[in-house]
């Protein structure tokens, strides 16, 4: 048995019970001071904050105890914790995750890997509308005639977002299709931006014209990650399906760099790009953008082209390149703050969905003498690396879910929709109900239920993985190649490349 195993049965038996009760009483709106799980935390950090009498008898024997622990067990720096939850201009968000977080203590415990009382990020793909043909693509976007919400059902949507278990969504992510190829975007990213403290755009790119990238500053995207698959035009516009891809999308990242917006180079890696991976980090750096690599999920468009995914030992290769530069920006900043007190170095520049890239940065980082971890894509930031196991890799149906242009739910973005995948429908279901009861959900969130096999003598598979808890393997590739198992491996990890031999050789003879 692992000692994360070892501290959920703990959790569930002696903590959970007296824990629950605790946040209980700390989760009540006060009609003096508000809802005190927000102010006494406010406290807590040493903003200057006004507090009744009850209420500062209830800080001072029970929060500020609860947040002192908390934040010594996690390993959690209090300075950072009020950079980033009061002087960051996305304080907001953090702080409605932070609320969300207490309330998913109150709900469900304290578990491993964490469960929130809601997502701290929902991908909603506006519309299946492209104006690209991408091979990869899960949601075989086009020319569609598929139902889409309308603006005004759009437009209620983001309210119901905005209300989730009495907090309100931190983060929201515009992906499609393109979501610049519907006329209501900027409308419906004006409407959102007042609700919603963060919000982001998915992009090809080729759409953001100088006109575009300052309507995406001025309408209050505050991120916006761009896909380019090549570093030549004849890889790029191969991938994406159009000639004239290339030149286009690049013009669209640097419209974006030249309005001041937090711009990402996102990059699926597959097999024919593979060689050119250098050459777009480094482009990534010319630029001084951030970089996200994409798994290859076979959905979608992509299932039809299973010879693109990489191998294991290709996806460690990527993984490294990608792990390398941020430990070194990492070691960069230590050294700076060691010398003059503080750094300007920005770490959080290098990220991937690939859940095995937190085992991957904690492997670098151990070969160099420190303890840094890299918590996939949602987490890739300096300050949280000590509660990646609660943050814990594959974030489907529990950190994050998405939602299909129609309102329909899902755990993510990259599980086909189907009648098993579809949770339920944003302006049709309870959000709530569905988040805290549906069935596949918890078995996503449950990593002692993954499953194992043994191949050649050999036990594999993400249930016998020692870092099963800060990674779980990427559920949707489970799903993709498993016929719809959620508990099964991911195959592209080098712990099972056993297996991808085996299932790869299968699908080979078909």
């Amino acid at each position: 048995m692992q000692i994360d195993e070892i501290e959920n049965a703990f959790f569930s038996a002696f903590v959970n019970p007296i824990l629950r009760r605790v946040v209980g009483f700390l989760d009540y709106d006060c009609p003096e001071d508000g809802n005190m799980l927000i102010k006494s935390l406010r406290v807590f950090l040493g903003q200057n904050v006004t507090l009744c009498d009850r209420c500062k008898a209830v800080y001072e024997n029970l929060a500020k105890p609860l947040y002192e622990i908390g934040s010594k067990l996690l390993r959690v720096d209090k300075g950072f914790m009020r950079h980033q939850f009061l002087e960051d201009q996305y304080g907001e968000a953090w702080l409605r995750g932070f609320a969300l977080m207490m309330r998913g203590v109150k709900k469900y415990g304290i578990k491993i890997p964490f469960v929130p009382a809601a997502p701290f990020l929902i991908v909603w793909n506006y519309t299946y509308k492209c104006n690209l043909k991408c091979k990869h693509c899960y949601e075989n976007a086009g020319r569609s005639r598929k139902y889409e919400l309308s603006t005004d059902e759009a437009k209620q949507a983001i309210d119901i977002l905005s209300r989730l278990a009495g907090v309100g969504l931190p983060a929201l992510s515009f992906s499609g299709g393109e979501p610049l190829a519907r006329e209501d975007f900027f409308d419906i990213v004006s409407y959102a931006k007042k609700r919603i403290p963060y919000l982001s755009l998915a992009s090809n790119g080729t759409l953001i014209t100088k006109d575009n990238a300052k309507g995406l500053r001025d309408a209050g995207i505050d991120y916006v990650e761009i896909s380019l698959d090549g570093a030549s035009a004849a890889t790029h516009d191969w991938f994406r399906g159009i000639p004239g891809a290339f030149e286009r999308t690049m013009e669209g990242i640097k419209n974006c760099i030249e309005e001041g917006i937090d711009t990402c180079i996102a990059t699926v890696v597959h097999r024919q790009n593979l060689a050119e991976i250098e050459k777009i980090l480094n482009l990534a750096d010319e630029l001084g953008v951030r970089f996200m690599h994409f798994n290859y999920i076979p959905t979608g468009r992509a299932k039809a082209h299973l010879e693109l995914d990489l191998t294991p030992k290709e996806r460690l290769h990527v993984l490294h390149l990608i792990g390398n530069k941020i430990i070194d920006l990492y070691l960069r900043s230590k050294e700076e703050e060691l010398k003059f007190g503080k750094s300007n170095v920005k770490v959080d520049r290098f990220f991937s969905t690939c859940p095995q890239y937190a085992s991957i940065t904690k492997e670098l980082s151990h070969e160099k003498g420190e303890t840094f971890m890299v918590e996939a894509h949602y987490a890739a930031k300096k300050g949280v690396e000590n509660v990646a196991n609660f943050l814990g890799g594959c974030g489907a149906g529990r950190l994050y879910c998405a939602i299909e242009p129609n309102g329909d739910i899902k755990p993510c973005v990259f599980f086909p929709t189907n009648e098993e995948t579809v949770l339920g429908n944003i302006l049709k279901d309870d959000f709530e109900e569905i988040w805290d009861n549906h069935p596949l959900l918890w078995k996503l969130r449950i990593r002692e239920k993954l499953k194992t096999y043994e191949v050649n003598g050999k036990i594999v598979g993400c249930g016998a993985c020692p870092d099963k808890y800060i990674c779980g393997g990427c559920r949707a590739r489970a799903y993709s190649y498993f016929n719809g198992d959620v508990t099964a491996p991911d195959i592209g990890c080098i712990r099972n490349e056993e297996l991808w031999n085996l299932i790869i050789n299968v699908k080979a003879n078909e």
